[in-house]
């Protein structure tokens, strides 16, 4: 590494570490309860089953309030509205509350970077929280901040995520589907969900030294096959934040998401070296209030799909392999879901994967599988990255997926005919040929199994992309 890089490295480090002070004399929080989705003008009665689970910590993970204004006198009696209920005084008397903001108390439905009011909104939203007046938040550009507690050998780091301030405009489908929702994923790499400062600060945050670390997104990070607000709209944004937590090891990580107006908890091989648990709650007196049917989720591992609730991560730190407890709650204080997830789970190398990488049009588009239908028996050119090779029946199969089975598996055929070409070309291993490399593909779009394919007949339909 070059003293340069060394150095920025260290820079980075250092600036992350500064909005990050470690609580250090204090106990390592055990009981870390969130939610999101909290109408000013419906009751609450949720704050007092959140205090009768004694948390030590609180975290809003966004619709603080139902602001949905640019007019910042009606925003701030909205917020004064939640201030002036008897439970949520309560639960600010009770434990530190720590928060990020979604979309409405933003101040706008789905809005990003374009609403026009957002550094009078972010300055109001912190005098509601009580940020001091010389914090870096005050001066910053977006909500986000990163909090460290507990000591060394028990430490817990919360990141808070803005995915509200940078974010580029989404993708709209061509024709509204009622249940779907509104947005598939955007092709445009230019597009960005927090911006290249948060990005920047991200990174630090992720070399900084912690045990656990609960990353706050108020969107959906794993779940990716509704068409609501999430953060495959930006495909390349999230791959930008597995790529992340890849290259800066960073163990532990367990994202809190919100938005949903349901409780879910989502688990995915995001290529990071461990399973990557997404515990979805929302929304605390703003849930669906009926049975309704489920949104696809292949992620999910659990579904609480209507009513209120709240979600809790327990920590046992007392075990020689410290225990967390992922779980839901309703407004009774049940527990509706549970995951328990011992610590030396969430470590780089505990799960030996490359990833997933889902194939793309060469336009930019990703083969998700509503995009298949569109382009089956049709001739397309699309890029992927051979993570897995395979014989069967004489041909020889280059596959996007390690695993060849999943459903996001895109599979290229090599028929008999390509293989006697490559041979001649003196390519006699195709399979350690094409290994890892990125392709482009040219060929008929079709399904074998429900798995979309091209078969090749001719070497010169596949082209390695160079870097």
């Amino acid at each position: 590494m070059s003293l340069a890089r060394s150095l920025s490295l260290a820079l980075l480090v250092l600036i992350g570490l500064l909005p990050c002070a470690a609580v250090a004399d204090d106990p390592a929080p055990r009981r870390i309860a969130f939610g999101s989705c909290a109408h000013q003008d419906k009751p609450q009665p949720i704050w007092d089953v959140v205090i009768a689970a004694k948390p030590d910590l609180f975290l809003f993970l966004g619709d603080t309030v139902y602001g949905d204004t640019t007019d910042m006198d009606v925003l701030r009696k909205k917020y004064a509205k939640l201030a002036a209920i008897p439970g949520w005084q309560r639960l600010r008397a009770a434990c530190p509350v720590h928060a990020t903001w979604d979309d409405h108390d933003y101040g706008a439905n789905d809005a990003g970077a374009e609403y026009p009011k957002k550094d009078e909104s972010q300055q109001i939203f912190l005098d509601f929280f009580g940020v001091a007046k010389d914090a870096p938040r005050r001066t910053q550009k977006g909500v986000y901040h990163a909090q460290l507690f507990g000591p060394p050998e028990r430490r817990l780091q919360v990141i808070l995520l803005d995915t509200r301030y940078f974010r580029s405009p989404l993708k709209k489908r061509g024709k509204f589907i009622p249940g779907e929702g509104p947005y598939i994923p955007s092709p445009d790499k230019t597009a960005t969900m927090l911006g290249d400062a948060q990005w920047r600060w991200l990174e630090a945050q992720f070399r900084v030294p912690a045990k656990v670390r609960l990353l706050v997104s108020s969107i959906e990070v794993v779940a990716e096959d509704h068409g609501w607000e999430k953060w495959m709209n930006l495909p390349h944004e999230r791959e930008r934040l597995y790529q992340l937590i890849r290259d800066t090891k960073a163990g532990g990580v367990v994202v809190l998401s919100g938005d949903r107006h349901l409780g879910e908890l989502s688990v995915m091989d995001a290529g990071i070296g461990y399973p990557l648990f997404d515990l979805t709650s929302s929304g605390l007196n703003w849930g669906e209030k009926k049975w309704r049917p489920l949104e696809v989720n292949r992620h999910r591992l659990a579904t609480m799909n209507d009513g209120d609730n709240f979600g809790l991560v327990t920590i046992d730190w007392d075990r020689p392999d410290p225990l967390l407890s992922l779980q839901i709650r309703d407004v009774q204080g049940d527990v509706t879901i549970q995951q328990k997830v011992p610590l030396s789970l969430l470590q780089p190398g505990e799960l030996k994967s490359k990833g997933i990488e889902r194939a793309r049009l060469a336009s930019g588009e990703l083969l998700t599988p509503e995009e298949v239908t569109k382009h089956l028996d049709k001739r397309r050119t699309i890029e992927m990255r051979v993570q897995a090779t395979g014989t069967g029946g004489g041909l020889i199969f280059l596959n996007s997926s390690a695993n060849f089975r999943g459903e996001e598996n895109f599979t290229v055929v090599l028929d008999k005919a390509a293989q006697e070409k490559l041979r001649a070309a003196g390519v006699t291993a195709p399979r350690s040929h094409y290994q890892d490399q990125l392709i482009r593909v040219t060929g008929v779009l079709s399904l074998f199994r429900e798995r979309p394919q091209i078969v090749v007949s001719d070497p010169a339909q596949i082209e390695i992309v160079k870097k």
